[in-house]
């Protein structure tokens, strides 16, 4: 699903309007009811509260929507009161239009532009049972001021539940960046396409429960403009994820080779090879530290281990020749969990970068050598992902870890299209980016997954997915799904703070039963 900017979204509306002859009063009255829908199910489920529903409006097409919401909601017996912050002089368009009608209806509107009295508000809104924040729109930049400000933090410290209409007020559409005072809602009903500032931190904190409503814009309209980011949605999955045919054998699904192992280090390699098999992998090899095959074998027995040369437990640069024999093997490569930050391992991607033939998923360690010399990356004859948490990205790229989370959206885009390859840039709301720069924004997963092992079990997902025959940067997009959907039912299973990286691999058949 497209995922677009508050300007992108004015196009597609000005495409309707302009182009299509579809009149905004039209696609105004659309929103509202959608709103209204939202709003009497929130009653329905609390059938014993009193109808009280307080209206709080801005200025802009925001406002005209909150208006068009009063009055169906007049009209259905709630007692709905409205909040002007701006005198309605201000207002334009069909924004005014809706406004001179409820105010023809009688009700009961109140303006408050920062003269008023704050205390007489926030009693209105302790008398509310739900709260209508209709007061900035998917233009908002910068900072909610002054009484504005008072206003919204007046909303989020008394109202009950507050749903807000389109985007939370506060919350800039175009990264999800939020200054000063915002909205707190516990629902955000948007319209057509979800806004990106919605889908990624920190307005995504903002948002609540995000409903996706259509307003009736044509197809024609929303195909006008194009669209480089997109929220993954379980068809997109689903499309992704190749088929079995009834006369494969394990050599048809995908040979995946895990270069990993390192002394104490052991759990890496068997996550992630764990959750290649999980994922649909008719083979996989761990190519591991001769000493610690063993392990490997006893925690996985249905993957195939191949000692390699080793020194005290870590892999050595005499060991290359022994990797590139072992993927030749294979379909994909998965290099990097727990193979320690020793200086050999340095040597060692630089080495087989110039010989791999096969995509190559690259994580951890692999990272952490990678980060002395990011142009390694350009040597990779084939599709290269990388799976970075915001620390590794800090090294990789020199930037503050502070300034990556502020600017995932940016630094992933920039730094995929720079190296010429897929990032996955993990964390709340992965973000995954290809070298063209178009980027998808996963919503699966939850904060149980802040557990170690989890990005090793990630990491053997892309690749069995690679190894299956999906592109890489398609198998990353299904991969981050797959795993956060299968860390979502550990989470039911075993609650956030009990669950473990293994949890998520053994979830990963329920997930796929999910998505297939």
């Amino acid at each position: 699903m497209k995922a677009v900017t508050g300007a992108q979204m004015g196009e597609i509306d000005k495409y309707s309007i302009e182009k299509l002859g579809i009149p905004g009063m039209v696609l105004m009255e659309n929103a509202a009811l959608q709103v209204v829908k939202h709003i009497e199910a929130y009653f329905g489920q609390n059938f014993n509260l009193p109808k009280d529903v307080l209206l709080v409006a801005g200025k802009g097409n925001n406002a005209g929507d909150a208006f068009a919401v009063a009055r169906h909601l007049l009209v259905k017996g709630y007692n709905a009161k409205v909040y002007c912050l701006f005198d309605k002089a201000f207002l334009m368009g069909d924004a005014r239009l809706n406004f001179d009608i409820i105010e023809r209806l009688g009700a009961q509107i109140r303006l408050f532009d920062g003269t008023g009295d704050i205390a007489g508000f926030i009693d209105e809104i302790r008398r509310s049972q739900a709260v209508i924040d209709g007061i900035f729109g998917t233009g908002f930049r910068g900072w909610a001021k002054g009484y504005l400000a008072d206003v919204i933090n007046a909303i989020n410290e008394n109202s009950k539940y507050t749903i807000s209409i389109d985007i939370a007020s506060g919350i800039e559409s175009v990264a999800g960046k939020v200054s000063g005072s915002c909205i707190k809602a516990d629902e955000t009903v948007t319209f057509e396409l979800p806004k990106i500032g919605q889908l990624v931190y920190p307005g995504a904190s903002y948002t609540g429960k995000l409903a996706v409503e259509s307003i009736g814009m044509p197809e024609e309209a929303i195909a006008n403009i194009v669209v480089n980011t997109h929220l993954t949605d379980l068809q997109t999955v689903k499309d992704i994820i190749p088929v079995r045919s009834a006369e494969f054998n394990k050599g048809s699904c995908g040979k995946v080779a895990v270069v990993t192992g390192s002394h104490g280090m052991a759990g890496s390699g068997c996550l992630a090879s764990r959750a290649s098999l999980r994922t649909g992998s008719g083979l996989v090899y761990i190519g591991a530290p001769k000493s610690m095959l063993p392990i490997y074998q006893s925690v996985v027995p249905e993957a195939v281990g191949v000692g390699l040369t080793e020194y005290n437990g870590i892999l050595g640069q005499k060991s290359t020749e022994g990797i590139l024999n072992l993927i030749k093997k294979c379909d994909v490569a998965a290099i990097g969990p727990g193979l320690s930050a020793n200086e050999s391992i340095y040597h060692i991607i630089a080495a087989v970068a110039d010989s791999l033939e096969v995509p190559v998923v690259l994580d951890a360690d692999a990272l952490n050598a990678l980060s002395r010399d990011t142009g390694i990356l350009a040597k990779f004859k084939k599709e290269v992902v990388i799976t970075p948490h915001p620390g590794e990205m800090a090294r990789m790229t020199g930037l503050d870890t502070d300034y990556i989370q502020e600017n995932r959206l940016e630094v992933a885009r920039k730094y995929s299209q720079l190296w010429g390859i897929t990032i996955v840039l993990k964390g709340a709301k992965t973000l995954i980016a290809d070298s063209k720069g178009t980027v998808y924004i996963n919503p699966t997963g939850n904060a149980g997954m802040a557990t170690a092992g989890s990005g090793d079990s990630l990491t053997g997902i892309i690749a069995s997915l690679i190894g299956q025959g999906a592109g890489a940067f398609e198998a990353a997009v299904a991969g981050v799904f797959i795993h956060g959907l299968a860390g979502d039912i550990a989470a039911r299973q075993k609650g956030q703070h009990g669950m473990t990286a293994m949890d998520i691999v053994e979830c990963i058949p329920a997930a796929m039963k999910k998505i297939i």
